[in-house]
């Protein structure tokens, strides 16, 4: 009996007890705000400041960033890499993604100030006899105090708007669904529509019909 009830808690979902149910994506203008609220914090506020950023570039799933370790993107020399390479999970393909100068700098400052090594995870969990990474529970926890110091409904945001948030702006900026797949993972393009919330395909005959020439 012990066995198997260790066993079923091996294979309980990394999202139990979370808040199921997609949540809206921040604006640009509230990226901006959430990062001026974690910036002002000064020292303190570092890790989360990374955190945040890191997690809005990359758009990685929950456990696929909170797994981040210093080698994972910083360069032996210090230098933070400008496109990290990311391990996934249930054997999925690794993916690629971009970090802006500002991820980069706040990333680059947290890393410095924590002493992390290089093996180390970037957002450790707190509490641990042995080094772990921060919970998805934990950083859903942060990221409804950053919400809401910054003047936002803690309720319309969760895990997934950080995931969203550029994604969204990407499509709505180029219109290219494909890219935005690649950039998510995605094996295929319904699952990137449904996760964006992205309406039926319109009939291209009427399309057609519209643009007379």
């Amino acid at each position: 009996m012990a066995l198997k009830k260790k066993r079923a808690a091996k294979r309980r979902a990394w999202n139990k007890g979370l808040e199921i149910g997609q949540r809206d994506a921040f604006t640009p203008a509230q990226v901006k705000r959430i990062r001026q609220v974690l910036a002002g914090r000064g020292v303190p506020g570092l890790r989360d400041l990374a955190l945040f950023s890191v997690a809005i570039d990359t758009m990685l799933q929950g456990p696929e960033l909170l797994n981040l370790t210093v080698k994972d993107v910083q360069l032996p020399n210090g230098t933070i890499r400008s496109i990290i390479n990311v391990a996934r999970t249930r054997r999925k393909p690794p993916v690629r993604c971009a970090l802006s100068e500002a991820t980069a700098k706040a990333l680059g400052k947290w890393i410095a100030v924590s002493g992390k090594k290089r093996t180390g995870y970037i957002f450790s969990g707190r509490g641990a006899a042995l080094p772990r990474p921060m919970t998805v529970r934990q950083m859903n926890r942060l990221l409804k105090f950053w919400v809401a110091e910054a003047g936002l409904d803690p309720k319309k945001y969760g895990k997934e708007s950080l995931r969203r948030t550029k994604a969204l702006h990407i499509l709505n900026g180029t219109g290219d669904l494909e890219a935005v797949r690649m950039l998510l993972g995605h094996a295929k393009i319904e699952s990137t529509s449904k996760f964006l919330r992205i309406a039926k395909k319109s009939d291209p005959i009427a399309i057609s019909r519209a643009f007379d020439i």
